[in-house]
């Protein structure tokens, strides 16, 4: 019995020696599995990283291209357009009072139908593929800093008779570009509908209400305010010039012009405008931006609504690459000169990154913020009163006094105006 007792003490120790081996080795293997996990998390984190950066140095991501049209200069012989008088003393006059003015055949249709094909054939970028898919759903393309993509573009915006025209309107003795636009409506696809917007541009403009600035609108088809060509831009006449109230929408100071391919529509910033909205049609159109120079860089989270919105990616501080901070000249590669003659010194990559999600996220939390701190649309906490030149910024100007304004589907807007209905209609539309 003590041999089989030994035996099986032997045996047991031998059966706990084996199981504690197992235990062991178990142990070890899991150890080795979980810094293999470790290791591989690790490994596909960096690549997750460098796949991130690579995308966010791309075109599709920045929505520009980073390295500023490298090498491009200019192409196109603008010695007719350049020879002609196209901005007459009449048209300064008649565009100081009324801010908006059509050139008439002011570029050859030709161009135009080249400027098209080049423009079309530019791949979309995450302002369209994303942001006019989920936000901006009136746009089927939104592309802006198109002159940053295309040598054709950049001769348009920077080099051609554009600049020129802007000054002399202006009456500017510089002038510079803050930003080249493609924006096709969606037309019948317009899931909200085809309405009316009505708004002013200051919103959008990365400088104060008193710099002089203008838009100049090239259209790629013939268009008019009514269908079947209908959804041209519509103004109120002289509204620019009173930026305390949105002012009447009546037959007497409407202007609704009749565009054909070669004309040129030109606005000032500040003027009251929209769409047509009687006429749902795939408008196609290219905005070229300008502002007098020397000018201040001002663009901070008053301009609302912030986050992913066009104007937060083309010139919110820490969003866009400008490397510009409050009060600074605007200037530089992102805002180049254009008139008397551009700065070959100007056209260089950009040196900040392109924009990241905190960022944008940021600034749409301090506009949001300070909404609520001035008490934008709340009467019975309002602060903000009496304020001339834009304590803060709504689609239907600068808020002076904000018990006038309301909030519709979390966007300011003065509740005499045309916006606050244009909203809500579209809301209406995009729920049912």
């Amino acid at each position: 019995m003590k041999y089989r007792h030994g035996r099986q003490l032997e045996c047991s120790k031998c059966l706990v020696s084996e199981a504690c081996t197992r235990i062991l080795t178990k142990s070890l293997t899991m150890k080795l599995s979980i810094s293999r996990c470790l290791a591989a998390t690790v490994v596909l984190i960096l690549i997750a990283a460098i796949v991130l950066g690579q995308i966010q140095q791309s075109t599709w991501w920045a929505g520009y291209d980073v390295l500023n049209c490298p090498g491009c200069g200019p192409v196109i012989d603008w010695s007719i357009e350049k020879s002609r008088d196209i901005v007459t003393d009449t048209q300064r006059r008649d565009f100081a009072k009324d801010g908006v003015l059509v050139l008439p055949s002011a570029i050859s249709a030709a161009k135009v139908a080249e400027l098209s094909d080049e423009v079309d054939a530019m791949a979309d970028t995450f302002l369209t593929t994303v942001l006019a898919k989920l936000v901006l759903r009136q746009y089927s393309k939104y592309e802006h800093k198109l002159d940053t993509r295309s040598e054709l573009v950049r001769d348009w915006a920077v080099h051609g008779p554009l600049g020129t025209w802007a000054a002399q309107l202006m009456g500017a003795k510089e002038a510079r570009l803050y930003n080249a636009e493609k924006i096709y409506s969606s037309g019948a696809n317009n899931p909200m509908g085809c309405n009316s917007a009505w708004h002013r541009d200051t919103v959008a403009a990365p400088f104060p209400t008193g710099a002089k600035s203008v838009t100049i609108n090239v259209y790629l088809d013939d268009i008019s305010s009514n269908p079947p060509t209908g959804d041209a831009l519509v103004y109120i006449k002289g509204s620019h010039a009173d930026l305390d109230a949105p002012p009447a929408v009546t037959g007497d100071n409407l202007f609704e012009p009749g565009l054909r391919v070669g004309d040129v529509l030109v606005h000032n910033a500040h003027i009251f405008h929209s769409p047509s909205g009687r006429g749902c049609w795939n408008r196609r159109s290219l905005q070229f931006r300008y502002v007098e120079s020397p000018a201040v860089f001002t663009f901070g989270p008053n301009r609302f609504p912030h986050g992913p919105i066009p104007w937060t990616y083309a010139h919110a501080p820490g969003v866009a690459p400008h490397g510009l901070e409050e009060g600074q000249a605007l200037e530089g590669p992102w805002y180049p000169k254009v008139f008397p003659k551009p700065s070959a010194s100007e056209h260089v990559p950009f040196d900040d990154k392109p924009w990241g999600i905190i960022g944008v996220l940021g600034v749409a939390k301090q506009a949001q913020d300070l909404a609520a701190k001035l008490g934008i649309g709340n009467r019975e906490n309002c602060t903000a009163g009496g304020v001339r030149g834009g304590l803060y910024f709504g689609f239907d100007g600068p808020v002076s006094e904000c018990r006038d304004w309301e909030m519709a589907s979390g966007l300011p807007v003065h509740k005499d105006g045309q916006m606050i209905n244009n909203i809500k209609r579209m809301m209406g539309k995009a729920e049912a």
